[in-house]
């Protein structure tokens, strides 16, 4: 193979310059090389002297290195390559005046001229030379077998002198025959200047395609693009991938005969898109749709889009989820529900249990007990973790709007009801949890719509006509006895077995006395730097608080229990005005306390606290008046005589020794 490259453009920043291989030997290749460096500056021009299957096999190594973007050819060779590329093939065209200026050429050189041809005799030109008697003597060839065959017939005609194409001219003088190249240096300019045309756009299409193919590649659905005979033009690798072959080895193949379940005939036929369809491709259910191409109002191929239906559901729950912007993230996990108690395990236990079913579950225990934070643990722990965590207090919403809320409602389903309607959170919960709170308090009426969404997997909006799938775990809390409301009327039964399934009961604080220290450490150790306390001082507080609180209830539990920390932080300048706890307010601040203690214990306590307070507002009006006591008893309003027993009182207490001067006069 012989190839002849001009330089390559310089600047990196300009675009690709086109690639054309010209296709020539003999005389014409000869022109060329004279005639190629004149357009060096638009395209990059390679030259092959070869012909025929030896050509076409060039051209197609050099593009399978390169893109090749054009090919200039020129006779039999020319049109061999035509019908054996899928590039574009400029011709060496002969026009009139070219082929006039040939034959006087050889008519000059011999008055016998025979003129040779790939295709064919002229009819014009035969007719010309009976009007004008010109002795013109035509030829015609084949190929390159064909051409020693052909000169032989020239010289057995007598012709002296022959207008022909490169190999015959060069065969004719081999044998004697002067000869003229039909091709005019006009003829070769013309034809590479159509053929920078013809890679120019070849090259826009090619970028075209790639930028098709790249947006293809992006897409999660499987697209294919047809011609009318259902070839395959584009594809992209999820389409391959489910035809079982590579984009290369389905290019140009037909679409019916490669998968005959995705014939497009029949969207060419109607010119029409028909309704999707859900089709089995092997072992996959893929939802498919059709379309025809058409522009400029004709028909010119066919799209086929398979979609994934999984890939429909995670799009489906995103919008679902996104629409009401209510799905945040869980904060807790199971290990979150704190304790070493055998209860406070079982706890974990039977969670993690629940964690790993579908079923719906009931968490019953008095509030504060941490109903939610269970919950919350086990979505985490659940296959639904990565989805929506939706949760609402049946008690703190009246019947319409947590009707609303539970299961929305459409555009104009009532007067108010804003444009679009509105998505519930059972729908926006769909492949994650909902968390019903407090279910003990929902009415009736909602009771049964829920009723059917456990049982159907389905909900209806307010105003709507059609229901909307949904897939979904219900987790439910209560503080109330439901079998005792399923009894008494107020809970329906069939609704309480459906969420009974799996049954959690929370232990209150007061049985978890083992734990409470523990809760409580925990508790101060997040609180106490936000409130500026060191962190051993607010340790020795809370013991104290702790010691002041053995034996009590807690009937508000852990939240309570969370409460009195942020009490004992919140006043801790009061309880410790000199840095150390001062008990007598300890149980100032904290009365409830002391209900864990004895009637005559509890008694006892709060007197000595209320006589403790007593004794410091006398102490701080004392030393407001300088010490006056008369000032100081129309301050207090008490007598000059109780003055003096509470301060009796304090000496007695507290051993200070003699009673000062001014108490003693008296």
């Amino acid at each position: 193979m012989n190839a002849l490259a001009l330089p390559p453009a310089h600047s990196s920043a300009a675009p690709r310059r086109p690639r054309i291989v010209a296709v020539a030997r003999h005389r014409l290749g000869r022109v060329l090389v004279r005639l190629v460096p004149e357009v060096a500056a638009q395209a990059q021009i390679e030259l092959v002297g070869l012909a025929f299957d030896e050509a076409v096999e060039a051209v197609r190594e050099l593009h399978a290195r390169a893109p090749v973007d054009a090919v200039v050819a020129a006779g039999a060779s020319g049109e061999w390559l035509r019908q054996h590329l899928d590039i574009p093939v400029a011709m060496v065209e002969v026009r009139g005046f070219d082929l006039m200026r040939a034959l006087a050429a050889a008519r000059a050189l011999s008055p016998r001229v025979g003129l040779v041809s790939f295709d064919g005799p002229s009819e014009h030109l035969a007719q010309l030379d009976a009007l004008f008697g010109m002795g013109i003597a035509q030829f015609s060839y084949r190929g390159a077998d064909d051409a020693p065959a052909c000169v032989e017939a020239l010289r057995a005609a007598g012709v002296q002198a022959v207008v022909a194409p490169g190999l015959v001219a060069d065969l004719a003088e081999q044998a004697g025959i002067a000869s003229v190249l039909m091709y005019s240096d006009d003829a070769v300019r013309q034809a590479l200047q159509d053929a920078i045309h013809l890679a120019r756009h070849s090259l826009a299409e090619r970028a075209r395609h790639e930028r098709l193919n790249t947006v293809l590649g992006q897409l999660q659905d499987g697209v294919v693009a047809v011609d009318l005979q259902q070839r395959i033009e584009a594809l992209n690798p999820v389409m391959a991938e489910l035809l079982g072959a590579s984009v290369q080895e389905l290019a140009g193949r037909v679409l019916g005969e490669v998968e005959p379940v995705l014939d497009l005939g029949a969207t060419l036929r109607l010119r029409e898109a028909p309704a999707e369809e859900v089709l089995q491709i092997g072992m996959r259910t893929l939802v498919v749709r059709r379309a025809p191409v058409i522009e400029g109002g004709e028909v010119t191929g066919a799209l086929l889009v398979c979609r994934d239906p999984a890939v429909i559901q995670r799009a489906d729950r995103h919008l679902r989820a996104n629409q009401r912007q209510r799905g945040a993230p869980t904060r807790y996990r199971l290990d979150a529900f704190t304790g070493n108690s055998a209860l406070a395990q079982r706890v974990r236990e039977l969670a993690a249990q629940c964690a790993s079913s579908e079923a719906t579950v009931l968490i019953v225990g008095e509030s504060g007990t941490g109903k939610e934070l269970v919950a919350q643990g086990i979505h985490t722990a659940s296959r639904r973790a990565t989805q929506p965590f939706l949760a609402v207090n049946c008690a703190a919403l009246g019947e319409s709007l947590l009707e609303s809320e539970l299961f929305g409602y459409e555009e104009g389903a009532f007067t108010g009801a804003r444009r679009g309607g509105k998505t519930g959170l059972v729908e926006a919960a769909h492949t994650g949890t909902l968390f019903l709170d407090e279910i003990g308090d929902m009415p009736l009426a909602l009771q049964t719509r829920l009723l059917r969404v456990l049982q159907e997997r389905e909900v209806l909006r307010l105003g709507a006509t059609a229901a909307v799938p949904v897939d979904l775990r219900v987790i439910a809390a209560t503080h109330a006895d439901l079998a005792s409301q399923v009894e008494r009327g107020l809970f329906r039964r069939d609704l309480y077995y459906r969420l009974a399934v799996l049954r959690i009961e929370m232990p209150p604080l007061r049985d978890r006395e083992a734990d409470i220290a523990l809760l409580a450490a925990e508790l101060m150790a997040r609180r106490a730097g936000r409130a500026g306390v060191p962190a051993a001082q607010a340790s020795a507080w809370l013991a104290a608080l702790l010691e002041l609180a053995a034996g009590y209830a807690w009937p508000g539990n852990v939240r309570e229990l969370e409460n009195l920390v942020e009490r004992l932080l919140a006043c801790h300048s009061y309880l410790a005005p000199a840095g150390n706890l001062d008990r007598a307010r300890l149980l100032e601040v904290f009365p409830e306390c002391t209900q864990a203690r004895p009637a005559p214990v509890r008694e006892r306590l709060l007197k000595g606290a209320r006589r403790a307070a007593e004794l410091r507002r006398v102490r701080e009006v004392l030393q407001s008046v300088q010490g006056d006591q008369a000032k100081a008893c129309a301050v207090l309003g008490i007598s000059r005589a109780t003055l003096w027993r509470r301060l009796r009182d304090e000496e007695s207490a507290t051993d200070a020794g003699p009673t000062p001067k001014k108490t003693r006069a008296l």
